[in-house]
């Protein structure tokens, strides 16, 4: 058994996250049951390597395999079991050290090349319009890139994500040719992410970037300030929802799909509000959803919008207020633990943690992120967890050198 855990400590075990789309192979859609299967195996197995030392991990196995069933047959586009593998994706990464953590991420960022043979083209490609050269327009291809039967905003949304790991790696890497192969398959995860369409997975890496920089120029200045910028971090990510979801806001009144992602949330937020114990413990499944798709239309559409495109609203309205006063609680704590990290040994991880977590924050504001694809929610909670990076073991003292 001492064997088994010790071999179940390596860091080669996350090669299961990218082989997770071989699912894809056996059945066409946006969550497979292949996908889920070798998905919950991974998380099963990197929560028994600490069942020994703490029992409380086999009652978060136990939760795994409870809710596996309604991840594979669900009844509805949105359920707890979202949140549920975000939180035990989080829970498998815990305790982890810096160098497990840095072959996780090389094995994570994997994933763009096992995806390229499930590469499908989907409707036309509105970020084509941002080049300034038409016969490179013209010349590329027209449609939206997907990963076969994954949404075309979460399958963007995953690519954002693997190209900042790219960025991270490349940063950290002190091997020449580590650090440039790490660069092109963050580029290729961002071409790709391009390629989708969204505009979200277009400018959010970008600006992620840039503001993980300026952390990174004066990371002792924001190790000493971590606790005041996360909280700033959060407010301006309020002031950016109120900013976009305002019905007469300056941005939902630019593009008829900003004008539909205001129009829906705000149908959200009165559907919460409805009664206290709703509002305190939400109304679950598709209840708010279908309720506002009923109402709520984009123009020139006979289809209603399905859900809140933003992660929070969708929280609220499904889980409830209290559920969502712990969601940012644990951001607040997160954004404080990675800002505290630029300043320690761990620095170079703290700084790919906090590039995937103002993009996994980032995103949410204006996708439903967490919803359906099991892929996108166990790679988010994992990533999420590189906050909590275990420190290297102390070395024990000579007792040579110890004075009687």
């Amino acid at each position: 058994m001492a064997g088994l855990i010790h071999k179940l400590q390596s860091p080669w075990l996350d090669l299961l996250l990218p082989l997770s789309l071989m699912g894809l192979l056996w059945e066409r859609s946006g969550n497979p049951a292949g996908m889920v299967w070798i998905l919950a195996l991974w998380c099963c197995l990197k929560l028994v390597r600490w069942l020994p030392s703490q029992p409380v991990y086999g009652v978060l196995i136990g939760v795994l395999a409870v809710i596996l069933s309604a991840v594979i047959h669900p009844v509805s586009g949105s359920a707890p079991t979202d949140l549920l593998l975000v939180l035990l994706a989080f829970a498998a990464g815990l305790q982890q050290t810096k160098d497990q953590w840095r072959i996780a991420l090389w094995l994570v960022l994997a994933t763009v090349v096992i995806s390229l043979p499930f590469v499908e083209f989907s409707r036309f490609n509105g970020n084509l319009d941002a080049i300034p050269w038409s016969t490179l327009r013209d010349a590329l291809p027209q449609g939206a890139v997907r990963i076969q039967k994954i949404t075309i905003n979460r399958s963007a949304y995953l690519y954002g994500l693997f190209a900042l790991i790219g960025y991270g790696l490349w940063r950290s890497e002190r091997h020449f040719w580590r650090s440039v192969l790490a660069a092109v398959l963050g580029s290729v995860s961002f071409v790709l992410a391009f390629g989708s369409g969204s505009r979200a997975a277009l400018f959010f890496p970008l600006a992620t970037v840039v503001v993980t920089e300026l952390c990174w120029r004066h990371r002792y200045w924001v190790a000493k300030r971590a606790r005041l910028l996360a909280a700033s971090v959060l407010l301006l990510s309020l002031l950016f929802n109120l900013t976009l979801y305002w019905p007469s806001g300056p941005v939902a009144a630019q593009d008829p799909s900003d004008v539909g992602r205001a129009q829906i949330v705000q149908c959200f937020l009165h559907q919460a509000f409805q009664s206290l114990p709703d509002l305190a413990s939400g109304q679950g499944y598709d209840r708010v959803s279908d309720y506002c798709a009923a109402r709520v239309f984009l123009p020139g559409y006979t289809k209603g919008i399905p859900h809140a495109h933003n992660a929070f609203v969708q929280a609220l309205a499904d889980q409830g207020l209290v559920t969502l006063a712990l969601m940012v609680i644990a951001l607040a704590l997160i954004f404080q633990r990675l800002l505290v990290g630029l300043g320690s040994d761990a620095a170079p991880l703290c700084r790919t943690g906090l590039a995937c977590a103002l993009y996994i924050l980032a995103s949410s504001l204006v996708e439903s992120t967490l919803l359906q694809t099991s892929l996108q929610q166990v790679v988010s909670g994992y990533l999420l967890a590189i906050a909590c990076v275990a420190p290297p073991a102390p070395m024990q003292e000579n007792p040579r050198t110890i004075s009687p």
